[in-house]
C-alpha cells in the first residue's frame, strides 16, 4: 500500500534526467508559488503556480509533457491555466485537448487503483528560452484517519529552484503543527483574527543532481510538515482504529489454522507454517493506501477472495495466528530508500507487515519469495511503528548480517580439446539472495528452463544454451538451490597460449563485490544505501588432455572495516580451482558519504580480480615447471 501526497510530483526525477552532460548547470529553472487554505473541517484547497524556464535542449523532451497524479478518494486536481510563455513574451495557451485525465495504472501487473488518476499536460512549440507555466488547484478531502490532517513537502536539491514559496492559512482552533527544517528554508507566522498565516520560503544554496544509490530525498533535504498528530503513537492509534476487528477468527479460519498446523508442536513452526500458507495461497494485488483508505478487508473476505494487498495479508495472517494463540503486532514501515522518519509525525508509511513478540521476529506475509523472518531487502534497518491493541511504539527493524544473507556460485566446467566450454553452475543462497533466487525460479517456470538459460547467458555476454533445474518457487527451505547446465557458443582459441578469459559459469546473482555497495560515485555528496552480505564464487576448470595448462595465478587479499575479499587459485592435476569470497561488513543499511573514499579503491581491485585472465606459456610445458605467478587484471 502506498500513501499518495498532494504535491507537484516527480520533479526531482525530471531534474536528475535533465541534468545532461553539464552537471555544473541545470537544464531548467523552477519557480513555485503556492497557497493553501485549510478549513475547519480539515479539508483544504491548494493553488500552485509552477514556472519552468527551459535552459537546455535536453529539458524540452523531459518537461514538454508533464503528469500530476492524485487519488480521487483523498484529493482532486484541476488545471486552472497552462501555457507556453515564449522568449518574446507571447503566451501560447494549451489546447484543452492536450490536458486530459486518465486512470493511473488499473490492472497493470496486479495493480488495481480504481481512483488513482493522472492529469497530463502536453505543451506546444517548446524551445530553449521558453517558460512552461501551469496553475493547478488541488482539493484535499483526506478521510483516511478521521479527525486528523497530514501534509508533507520535500524540497529536493535536484530541483533547480529559483524561488519557492508556500503560504498556508489555517484556523487557530485546529491546533496544527507547522514545521520547517533544512538549510535555506524559513518559516514565518502571523495572526489574522481567528486564523494564522504561515509563510515558507526556500532559498536554494546549491543545486546538485541525484546520485546513484543515494538515500531518499526525505532523509536529507529540506522539508515542510503540517500535521495534527502530536506523536507517532497517536498516528498509529488512528490507523489501528481502522484495523480493529478485521482479524476476526471465524469457525472457517479456526479450522484452516488447525489444518495448516496439524502435527506441528513448536509454536514458532506453527507461525512459520501459517505464514507460508498465506504466501502460497493468497495472491498479492496492490491497492494503494491513499487510493483505497487504510481499512483492510476482514480476514474472512480475504480468505474467500484469495487475494489482497499488504494490509489484507496482514489481517488474514493475524487471524490465523490468533486461532493458535500466537500474538502479533502490525508494523508500519516505509519501503524504498527512506531510512529516517519525517521531522514531525505525518502519514508517511507506505507498507505494513508483522512482528511476533513471542519470537522477537519481523516477517512480511506479502514477501511471497522470502522465507519466514526474511524481509524484503528494503525493509532492513528501518524505523517502524508497531501497532496493536496495547498501543503504538516506535522501533527499528534489525540491520542485515552477512552470515544471514549468503550466496555461493559453484561452477564445474570442462574445456574440450577444441576449446568448447561446457559445464554446470549451482547457486546456493540464503536470506535475501534466496528470495531473489525464488523470484528467478518463477521466471524460469514462466519463460522455460532452456529459454531462460539463453536469456541469462546473453546478459552475461557469453551466449549459449542449456537448461535449469530448480526447486519449486514455493519451497521456503534454506539454503535454496538453483542448478543449471550450459554450453557456450564461443570457444577458447586453441592451442592455448598467451592470455585467455577465465570462464566463470552461469551465476544467477551478481558476482562477488558487485552488489552490496551499488554504483561508485566519485566525490559523492550524499549518504547512500549499502547492504551486508557474503558472496562466494567457486570455479573448477578442467582441461582436456593435450591442452596446455595455465601458469600459476596469484591470489588477492583485501581488508578494511567495511569489506573483505579473498581470491585463491590452485592447479590440481588438470583442474584449475578458483575461489573468491567477498564480505560486506557494514553495520547498517546507510553508509555515510565519506565511506565512498574508503571503499572505492578496494572495490576497483575486486573488479580487476574478477576479470583476471589465465596466462599460458607460448610453448607446451609441464605445469610444475611454470613457477612464475602471473595475474592479468583488467
Amino acid at each position: 500500500m502506498k500513501i499518495s501526497r498532494c504535491v507537484v510530483i516527480g520533479l526531482w526525477f525530471l531534474a536528475a534526467m535533465a541534468s545532461g552532460a553539464n552537471a555544473d548547470m541545470p537544464a531548467y529553472s523552477t519557480t513555485v508559488d503556492s497557497s493553501m487554505t485549510i478549513n475547519s473541517d480539515l479539508t483544504a484547497t491548494q493553488e500552485t503556480t509552477v514556472r519552468q524556464k527551459i535552459l537546455k535542449e535536453s529539458a524540452i523532451r523531459i518537461l514538454g509533457q508533464q503528469s500530476l497524479s492524485f487519488a480521487e478518494s483523498i484529493s482532486r486536481i484541476e488545471i486552472v491555466e497552462a501555457y507556453t510563455e515564449k522568449a518574446d513574451g507571447r503566451k501560447l495557451a494549451l489546447d484543452p485537448t492536450n490536458i486530459f485525465t486518465r486512470d493511473a495504472a488499473t490492472g497493470l501487473n496486479a495493480v488495481y487503483q480504481r481512483d488513482a488518476k493522472v492529469t497530463t499536460l502536453i505543451f506546444s512549440d517548446v524551445q530553449v528560452g521558453d517558460t512552461l507555466v501551469y496553475i493547478s488547484r488541488t482539493h484535499r478531502h483526506d478521510r483516511r484517519i478521521p479527525g486528523h490532517f497530514s501534509f508533507a513537502y520535500v524540497l529536493a536539491r535536484s530541483i533547480p529552484y529559483s524561488t519557492f514559496r508556500l503560504t498556508v492559512e489555517v484556523p487557530k482552533s485546529l491546533e496544527l503543527t507547522l514545521h520547517a527544517s533544512g538549510e535555506g528554508l524559513t518559516h514565518e507566522s502571523s495572526t489574522l483574527g481567528d486564523d494564522e498565516r504561515h509563510t515558507f520560503d526556500y532559498e536554494q544554496k546549491a543545486w546538485s543532481p541525484e546520485e546513484p544509490g543515494a538515500v531518499s530525498v526525505w532523509d536529507r533535504n529540506p522539508q515542510i510538515v503540517i500535521t495534527s498528530f502530536k506523536s507517532m503513537p497517536e498516528l498509529g492509534a488512528g490507523y489501528w482504529a481502522s484495523m480493529r476487528g478485521k482479524d476476526i477468527v471465524t469457525p472457517e479460519i479456526q479450522l484452516l489454522s488447525d489444518e495448516i498446523t496439524k502435527g506441528i508442536e513448536s509454536r514458532r513452526a506453527q507461525a512459520e507454517a501459517i505464514e507460508h500458507w498465506v504466501k502460497k495461497n493468497i495472491r498479492y494485488v496492490l491497492v494503494y493506501l491513499g487510493a483505497s483508505g487504510i481499512t483492510p478487508n476482514p480476514a474472512p473476505t480475504v480468505l474467500r477472495n484469495k487475494y489482497g494487498d499488504c494490509k489484507d495479508h496482514v489481517a488474514l495472517t493475524m487471524a490465523l495466528l490468533r486461532a493458535k494463540g500466537i500474538a502479533s503486532e502490525q508494523v508500519l514501515i516505509s519501503m524504498g530508500n527512506m531510512y529516517r522518519l519525517p521531522a514531525r509525525p505525518a502519514v508517511f508509511f507506505n507498507h505494513v507487515m508483522l512482528y511476533l513478540p513471542e519470537f522477537g521476529l519481523y516477517t512480511d506475509p506479502t514477501a511471497s519469495s522470502s522465507a519466514f523472518g526474511v524481509l524484503p531487502v528494503g525493509s532492513y534497518d528501518k524505523p517502524v511503528l508497531h501497532i496493536s491493541e496495547t498501543g503504538g511504539r516506535l522501533a527499528r527493524t534489525p540491520a542485515m548480517k552477512p552470515e544471514d544473507h549468503t550466496t555461493t556460485s559453484r561452477t564445474a566446467l570442462m574445456i574440450g580439446a577444441d576449446g568448447q566450454i561446457r559445464g554446470e553452475t549451482r547457486q546456493i543462497s540464503t536470506g535475501v539472495f534466496a528470495s531473489g533466487a525464488r523470484q528467478i525460479a518463477n521466471r524460469i517456470e514462466t519463460e522455460g528452463r532452456e529459454k531462460y538459460v539463453e536469456t541469462l547467458l546473453r546478459a552475461l555476454s557469453h551466449p549459449g544454451t542449456g537448461a535449469f533445474d530448480v526447486a519449486l518457487p514455493s519451497d521456503f527451505s534454506e539454503p535454496y538451490t538453483v542448478h543449471g547446465t550450459f554450453a557456450l557458443n564461443s570457444k577458447l582459441p586453441v592451442p592455448l597460449s598467451g592470455s585467455r578469459e577465465l570462464p566463470f559459469g552461469m551465476p544467477i546473482h551478481k558476482r562477488p563485490g558487485l552488489w552490496a555497495f551499488g554504483q561508485r560515485v566519485a566525490k559523492r555528496q550524499t549518504d547512500f544505501v549499502c547492504f551486508a552480505a557474503r558472496e562466494v564464487e567457486e570455479i573448477e576448470i578442467s582441461f582436456a588432455d593435450g591442452l596446455a595448462l595455465p601458469n600459476r595465478l596469484e591470489g588477492t587479499t583485501i581488508d578494511n572495516r567495511y569489506l573483505s575479499y579473498r581470491s585463491s587459485y590452485d592447479l590440481v592435476d588438470r583442474t584449475l580451482k578458483v575461489r573468491r569470497e567477498f564480505t560486506s561488513n557494514v553495520g547498517g543499511q546507510v553508509c555515510d558519504k565519506e565511506v565512498e573514499a574508503e571503499i572505492s579503491g578496494p572495490l576497483q581491485r575486486v573488479a580487476r580480480s574478477l576479470g583476471a585472465q589465465m596466462m599460458f606459456s607460448t610453448s607446451h610445458q609441464d605445469p610444475a615447471a611454470a613457477l612464475d605467478s602471473v595475474t592479468i587484471e583488467r
